[in-house]
């Protein structure tokens, strides 16, 4: 179990470090097309060739979950591409922070949309965090900057698009194998973004050395193996442990961004966002077991 731990661990340090990596790629000169581009390219082709020379079933997919696949590829590219845009415009602080205000999302679908019954820890919950979210946007004085409305936007579509994509992947997830469906979902990305930015400058203009350390960075270390270590972990722990323990992830990327990016937050901030992770907690230490909405939702229409 103690291996278990680790590996959750380790996968929260890799999705912790992807945003100082993304904003070192912009201080350093690179565009978002650039890093998005290495990003999946590198990864959809590693994942790719480990899935082809260790499975025999390859990228086998059943045919009634081709849309589903098709939908969690898109909306991983709508996360990341408004994630990218939020850090863009804004701290990184305060974009993982409001990321993660993705759970707390789910919640609002699962009872607008599925009619799912709110339990009084639920609505304790929002309401925590709701206070946390008015604390952490109120960002006059955040390092000598602004709060950028633009980077606000952006940070919240990208939490809404991370929790819808949460909701389609644990009915997909019971269908398909998780390493195929990742792999997938990276191909799918890549060529959502050859769409939007056909990479016919992504090799000029600038150093190839930063392009490819900043793909390497986002790719591997905060994609591939976090995936991997969350994956076996939650093999190990069982998902209310991994969930659980995967809250420290805001923490982790506070700390980098502290000491790597030189960031800080305020004494107000620093408080709204430990109310949110607190919600994120109560949230998930929920004892009320309701099937998960989508999946209800999916039952009862067949």
């Amino acid at each position: 179990m103690l291996n278990g731990y680790l590996l959750i661990i380790l996968a929260a340090i890799g999705y912790g470090a992807l945003p100082i990596f993304i904003k070192w790629g912009y201080n350093i000169g690179l565009t978002m097309d650039h890093m998005l581009f290495s990003r999946f390219f590198i990864a959809s082709s590693l994942m790719g060739f480990i899935l082809f020379v260790s499975r025999k079933k390859g990228f086998k997919i059943s045919k009634s979950c081709s849309i589903q696949l098709a939908l969690q590829g898109l909306l991983f590219f709508g996360c990341s591409y408004t994630y990218f845009l939020s850090i863009k415009h804004m701290s990184v602080i305060i974009t993982n922070i409001l990321l993660y205000t993705y759970p707390l999302m789910v919640v609002l679908m699962s009872t607008l949309i599925f009619k799912e019954k709110i339990s009084f820890v639920k609505v304790v919950t929002l309401l925590i965090a709701f206070i946390g979210c008015l604390l952490v946007v109120d960002a006059g004085n955040m390092s000598g900057q602004k709060m950028s409305m633009s980077g606000l936007f952006y940070a919240v579509a990208s939490a809404l698009f991370y929790a819808l994509y949460n909701i389609n992947g644990q009915y997909l997830s019971e269908k398909s194998d998780p390493f195929t469906v990742s792999a997938c979902i990276t191909i799918i990305c890549l060529f959502a973004t050859i769409v939007i930015y056909p990479p016919i400058n992504v090799f000029s203009g600038h150093s190839q050395l930063t392009l490819w350390t900043v793909g390497l960075g986002t790719a591997i270390l905060c994609t591939i193996i976090p995936l991997f270590c969350y994956q076996k972990g939650l093999s190990l722990l069982g998902a209310s442990r991994a969930s659980i323990l995967s809250t420290i992830e805001p923490a982790i990327t506070t700390l980098l961004a502290s000491f790597i990016l030189g960031e800080t937050l305020t004494s107000g901030q620093l408080f709204g966002g430990l109310l949110i992770v607190s919600g994120v907690l109560l949230l998930k230490l929920d004892k009320l077991k309701q099937p998960y909405p989508l999946k209800h939702h999916l039952n009862r229409q067949g």
